[in-house]
C-alpha cells in the first residue's frame, strides 16, 4: 500500500535572516539593506522573531516562502489544505489523469472494518475503470470515486500561512482526524529546522478555540439519507445596488494625473490596465448542490470570501450529481446508479460494525453534492467568468457561472461586460485547445438568454 508523504521541497533562501531584518525595520534607524547587513551578525534572530509574532506583527515571517510537496494523501486532505486562502495549489487533475489506479487511503478503524472497506473501495475503482472502458469521458467517471483516493499536489505558501495550517491540523478543526495529525506532525518537525518556536508559540491561541462546535465531531455516527439525484442551481443573494454608478464614480475620481480628464465608459473601465473601480461592487450568490469534484473548480479563485461545508456532509446528505453523458447510457447509467447504492449500504454496515466517526468521510465521493456561498468583488467576477464561462471549463461549473451572469445582468449594464475571453477581448486564451467557435460564442453572451 502506498504511504502517505508531506515534505518541504523548496524555501526561500536567507529566510530567517531577512524576516529578522523585517523585524528590527520599523524601529531601527537605517536603510532596508544596512539593516538586513547587521541582522547577518546578530545571534538572537530566531528568539526576536518568536518575541514579534508573540506580540501580535505576525506579518514579519510571511517574508520566507515555503513549497510543499503532498504524496499519496487522501483528496480528504487535498479539500482542507486548499481552503487555506494566501497559497497557490498545483493539483494532479482528475478530468485529465486516468484513476484506475492511484490507489486509496485507509484511517484507522477496527479489525472487522478492514476487509468490508478495502472490498468497497475497490469496487468503486473497478466501476470507475468500466465506465471509461464504455467511454464515459475521465471529468464524468471520476463522480465515483470516493474521497479515500490517492492525491498529489504542490502546495506554495510563505511561513505565516503554513504555520497556521499545521497549527490548524494539530491543535485547530484538524485534530479529529488522524491523516491531517499526522500531516501536521510530520510538517511541524521539518517547518521547525527553519523556525524553531514558532508553533509552540501559536498553540495556546488555537488551544483557546478548541470547543468550536462547528468543527467538533458528534458523539455518534450521523444517518445517512438515501441517494438522490440533484442538478444544481445558483442563488444570487444580493448585488451592489446602482453598480454602474458606483463604478463609474470611482473611475471619476481614480488614478487621473489631473482633475480635469473625460469621462470613461464602462467598456472603457473594464478594459483598463488597472480596472480597480471593479473591486466596489460584490456579487453574494450560493450554488446549491455543487458536486466535490467542482467545488475544485470554485475554490481554486482565490480573490473571494468561499463557505464550504464540510466533505462529511456532502456524505449525510447524500444527493449526487447525473452527467448527461452517463444518463444518456444505459450500461454506464446502471453501473453508476448502483455505485451510489452501494455506498450508501456499505457506510451504514460500517457503522454497525464501529467504524470511527472521523473514517466516514472518506466514504464521500466526488459526486456528492455541496452547498457553497460565495461572495467576490466585482474584478473577481470578470476573472471567474473569463475562465468559467469558456466551453473548455468543467461542465457543472460552466452551467452554473453562465447561470450567474445572466442573473447579475439584470443588476446593471457593467455585468454585460464580463463572460469568456473570446467574447470580451475577442482572443481566445487556449491556443490548439480552442473550441473554435469563437462566433458562436460572441453571438451567446451577446443575445443575453433570458435564465430565469
Amino acid at each position: 500500500m502506498e504511504q502517505l508523504k508531506v515534505q518541504i521541497v523548496s524555501h526561500s533562501d536567507a529566510g530567517e535572516l531577512v524576516c529578522a531584518a523585517s523585524a528590527r525595520i520599523s524601529t531601527t534607524q537605517g536603510t532596508a539593506l544596512s539593516i538586513l547587513e547587521r541582522s547577518k551578525e546578530k545571534e538572537n534572530n530566531s528568539s526576536l522573531i518568536q518575541k514579534v509574532v508573540a506580540s501580535g506583527h505576525q506579518s514579519v515571517v510571511e517574508h520566507a516562502v515555503f513549497t510543499v510537496a503532498f504524496d499519496n494523501v487522501s483528496v480528504c486532505t487535498e479539500e482542507f489544505v486548499i481552503e487555506f486562502r494566501l497559497a497557490s495549489y498545483t493539483v494532479q487533475s482528475r478530468r485529465y489523469v486516468d484513476f484506475s489506479h492511484t490507489g486509496f487511503y485507509q484511517p484507522a478503524m477496527p479489525e472487522q472494518c478492514v476487509a468490508p472497506y478495502r472490498a468497497h473501495m475497490a469496487s468503486l475503482f473497478d466501476t470507475y475503470a468500466q465506465l471509461l472502458a464504455l467511454d464515459i469521458p475521465k471529468e464524468d467517471a471520476r463522480f465515483v470515486l470516493p474521497y479515500c483516493f490517492r492525491s498529489n499536489f504542490y502546495c506554495t505558501m510563505n511561513a505565516r500561512e503554513l504555520a497556521h495550517m499545521i497549527a490548524t491540523m494539530l491543535w485547530g478543526r484538524g485534530r479529529f482526524v488522524p491523516e491531517l495529525v499526522a500531516i501536521g506532525t510530520a510538517l511541524k518537525a521539518q517547518f521547525e529546522q527553519y523556525f524553531p518556536n514558532l508553533l509552540n508559540g501559536m498553540r495556546p491561541q488555537y488551544e483557546k478555540r478548541a470547543a468550536d462546535i462547528r468543527y467538533t465531531l458528534p458523539q455518534t455516527a450521523p444517518a445517512v439519507a438515501e441517494p438522490t439525484v440533484e442538478k444544481a442551481q445558483t442563488i444570487l443573494h444580493s448585488v451592489t445596488p446602482n453598480a454602474d454608478t458606483v463604478v463609474k464614480s470611482a473611475a471619476a475620481a481614480n488614478g487621473a494625473v489631473t482633475v480635469d480628464f473625460p469621462s470613461l465608459s464602462l467598456k472603457e473601465i473594464v478594459t483598463a490596465e488597472r480596472p480597480r473601480e471593479l473591486e466596489l461592487i460584490q456579487a453574494l450568490f450560493t450554488i446549491q448542490g455543487l458536486s466535490l469534484a467542482a467545488v475544485t473548480h470554485l475554490v481554486r479563485h482565490r480573490v473571494q470570501s468561499v463557505l464550504v461545508p464540510q466533505v462529511l456532509q456532502a456524505l449525510t446528505a447524500n444527493r449526487y450529481v447525473l452527467p448527461e453523458t452517463i444518463a444518456q447510457n444505459a450500461a454506464a447509467s446502471a453501473l453508476y446508479h448502483k455505485a451510489f447504492a452501494e455506498n450508501t449500504q456499505s457506510v451504514r454496515d460500517l457503522i454497525a460494525m464501529g467504524l470511527p466517526i472521523e473514517a466516514l468521510q472518506y466514504f464521500a465521493m466526488a459526486g456528492h453534492l455541496l452547498d457553497c456561498t460565495c461572495a467576490m468583488n466585482g474584478r473577481e467576477l470578470q476573472h471567474f467568468f473569463a475562465l468559467r464561462t469558456c466551453s473548455r471549463a468543467q461542465w457543472e461549473i460552466r452551467a452554473v457561472a453562465e447561470e450567474l451572469l445572466f442573473a447579475l445582468r439584470k443588476h446593471g449594464e457593467v455585468f454585460h461586460l464580463f463572460g469568456p475571453s473570446c467574447y470580451t477581448t475577442g482572443h481566445c486564451p487556449e491556443g490548439r485547445f480552442s473550441c473554435g467557435k469563437m462566433q458562436e460564442m460572441q453571438q451567446k453572451y451577446s443575445a443575453d438568454p433570458d435564465c430565469d
